[in-house]
């Protein structure tokens, strides 16, 4: 099997990562600079921008974690990149559509990981509900994480068989 990752393949990958990064990022500052911290708009009637702080991981998994334990978070979020990193050097080249749910994944993470060091919380701000039942509050890299994730999942329950 012949690796996929030449040099061209590669700036893709990185430009494609960078790109996920830049639009969380500047989504986030958009709703830091002109959405109140909790203040609710309502977009529809399913959606609100709600401005808040995320302490913990995805869909606020451990928000309540001490301080101290706050670096078990950043520390888990940087080896997962670490990790997916190492994998998408071994793609073999009939397999290469990994790289596009690892490029999701590793986006979110790292836009994730910037406001958790810059900040010690992850701002969140997509509101999902259907009358009084909202589903957690997240954002970019959430979604971008998320979607990867249920690729991932997909590719290796229905894919693969």
């Amino acid at each position: 099997m012949k690796k996929s990752l030449t040099p061209l393949n590669i700036l893709i990958l990185l430009n494609s990562i960078f790109l996920i990064t830049l639009l969380d990022f500047l989504s986030k500052r958009w709703i830091s600079n002109n959405f109140p911290l909790f203040e609710v708009t309502h977009i529809t009637s399913t959606l609100n921008i709600v401005h808040t702080h995320n302490y913990g991981l995805a869909f606020s998994l451990f928000s309540n974690v001490s301080k101290e334990h706050k670096y078990i978070l950043y520390f888990i979020n940087f080896i997962t990149i670490i990790i997916i990193s190492k994998i998408m050097c071994f793609i073999s080249s009939n397999k290469t559509y990994y790289n596009f749910i690892y490029i999701l994944i590793i986006g979110g993470a790292i836009g994730n990981l910037i406001d958790r060091l810059r900040f010690g919380f992850v701002i969140d701000f997509i509101d999902i509900h259907f009358k009084n039942w909202h589903f957690a509050i997240f954002n970019i890299a959430d979604i971008s994480i998320f979607l990867g994730s249920i690729l991932l999942i997909y590719i290796h329950l229905y894919k693969n068989k």
